[in-house]
């Protein structure tokens, strides 16, 4: 039987409850590796066993940012012929990885029936956004990226829905609707406070080619293929595993260009001024800090942030 571990954050989906219930299904397995974190410290310590272990299977009951340590801590410490495979079960409060690569099944007993049994299954391979160099100077892995506006819309939900219980879709399409009435019926205003939408200084470069450079809403890195609301807002062809896009501030005619930029085929129309690129790597400049996956990091403040293709994965997915 393939050796498999499986981590618990039960803290993830503020309380929801489907990581404890999943642990009680699982109770029993002797041969199951099951760790049920009181504490994030303990993260770490499992990880270290499952490596020890030799565990091909790695099943992961949590939301995005505690994904996203695990897939740090697995793309630093093992090389990547030893890295397990990844189920990802969307417990937590925000899911984004797990809507794109997550185990599919959302039933709790399906998915403890799954885990227990072993049973092949469809794998999905996916590289890691690695940011190189954040000024912590611990890389990071994950598998979305944003700067420019992405933070401080990211700390809103966070804190206006998802401390108060509201997570997923529903959140973030709050918030984009917080952000898009002010684009649709104002003027854009970089001193209003209580909009998203202010002007960010962000330059891109791509095999010594500027993508970019000077005034823009944000700019977005990620290897998933499709984001929030199942938006694809990126074109020109999947040519690399790192698809970047980067708006520009002010927005072109919002009722023309936001749900092109959001949705449409690899071949859409773009708005003025808009770029998207897949690449292998990319420099990155920006004026403000960068999110990935939920969570808050600094950009280097004397170069450029590094951002390439990381380590290859294989998420189990049905």
């Amino acid at each position: 039987m393939t050796k498999a571990a499986v981590i618990i954050n039960p803290r993830s989906g503020r309380g929801r409850g489907k990581g404890l219930a999943l642990a009680e299904k699982l109770r029993g397995h002797s041969a199951l590796d099951l760790t049920l974190l009181e504490r994030f410290e303990q993260l770490y310590p499992a990880l270290q066993r499952v490596a020890a272990t030799g565990a091909e299977r790695l099943f992961i009951s949590s939301g995005d940012g505690t994904v996203h340590a695990i897939q740090t801590w697995l793309a630093e410490n093992l090389p990547a012929a030893k890295l397990p495979q990844l189920c990802l079960l969307p417990h937590g409060t925000t899911n984004l990885t797990a809507a794109d690569l997550g185990f599919k099944n959302r039933n709790i007993a399906a998915q403890a029936e799954f885990i227990a049994a072993g049973t092949p299954t469809q794998i999905n391979p996916r590289h890691t956004v690695h940011a190189v160099n954040p000024k912590s100077g611990a890389p990071l892995h994950g598998m979305f990226f944003g700067t420019g506006a992405i933070p401080e819309a990211t700390l809103y939900a966070q804190r206006a829905f998802n401390d108060k219980g509201v997570g997923g879709d529903w959140a973030t399409f709050a918030t984009l609707a917080k952000a898009t009435s002010k684009a649709l019926f104002s003027k854009p205003d970089p001193t209003d406070i209580n909009r998203f939408d202010h002007p960010h200084q962000i330059e891109l470069v791509i095999n010594d080619r500027i993508i970019c450079s000077g005034t823009q809403l944000l700019m977005i890195a990620t290897t998933l293929n499709k984001l929030i609301l199942n938006s694809k807002p990126f074109w020109g062809g999947a040519t690399g595993p790192l698809r970047t896009t980067t708006i520009p501030y002010p927005l072109p005619n919002p009722v023309r260009w936001l749900i092109p930029s959001l949705f449409g085929s690899e071949n859409r129309n773009a708005p003025p001024g808009a770029t998207s690129t897949a690449c292998q790597a990319c420099l990155l400049r920006s004026d403000t800090g960068f999110v990935m996956d939920g969570e808050f990091y600094d950009a280097p403040e004397d170069e450029p942030l590094r951002l390439e293709a990381g380590p290859l994965f294989h998420y189990l997915i049905a």
